[in-house]
């Protein structure tokens, strides 16, 4: 979780052999987190270019068939179908209402925003970004990030840079493109 909240997916990738032998290893013991670290890792792999690996991985973490835990396993989702440019599983993936559990719960949330801003669904983001303007948090560039592209607004937008700068968050920072191109 501290890799992809640090967008540091290369480690996040290296810790996929790991993570998949502790979720086999626990099975006997249902857990929503065991299919999020299997998306986290598809996420990673998607990221770095492996979309075989990140689609088995995918496919190992909804085997689990664990549903109904909306952003804590839906997030990871929400990067991948940003990265594969599918904005009709962002749309349904962030339809649902905020719904995430403990450690998860930042990471989802930041997703969340993403997918609201790359699908322009200003309703929304002018809902929910505003609660999250909190200066020098984690959540705050992404908050501010999601009103600059529903709005069009340029300063907003460098001001969410320069936030994403503050606290190291490159490879986040980074995705604007990917989000202003919906």
């Amino acid at each position: 979780m501290v890799e992809e909240l640090a967008g540091d997916w290369s480690t996040a990738r290296a810790l996929t052999e790991e993570g998949e032998q502790r979720v086999a290893a626990n099975l006997g013991t249902p857990c929503a987190f065991a299919v999020r670290s299997l998306l986290v890792c598809a996420a990673a792999c998607g990221t770095l270019g492996d979309e075989d690996e990140a689609r088995r991985l995918e496919r190992r973490a909804d085997a689990l068939g664990m549903k109904g835990y909306g952003l804590t396993t839906d997030a990871p989702r929400i990067r991948l179908a940003l990265l594969r440019g599918d904005l009709a599983a962002v749309k349904r993936l962030v339809g649902g209402p905020l719904k995430t559990m403990g450690l998860a719960r930042v990471a989802s949330v930041a997703a969340r925003l993403d997918g609201l801003a790359a699908v322009g669904d200003r309703r929304r983001v002018e809902e929910e970004a505003p609660l999250l303007l909190q200066p020098g948090t984690y959540l705050e560039p992404f908050a501010l990030r999601a009103l600059g592209v529903v709005r069009e607004d340029a300063k907003l937008l460098e001001k969410a840079a320069a936030a994403f700068d503050s606290l190291g968050l490159d490879w986040h920072a980074a995705q604007l493109p990917r989000l202003v191109g919906r």
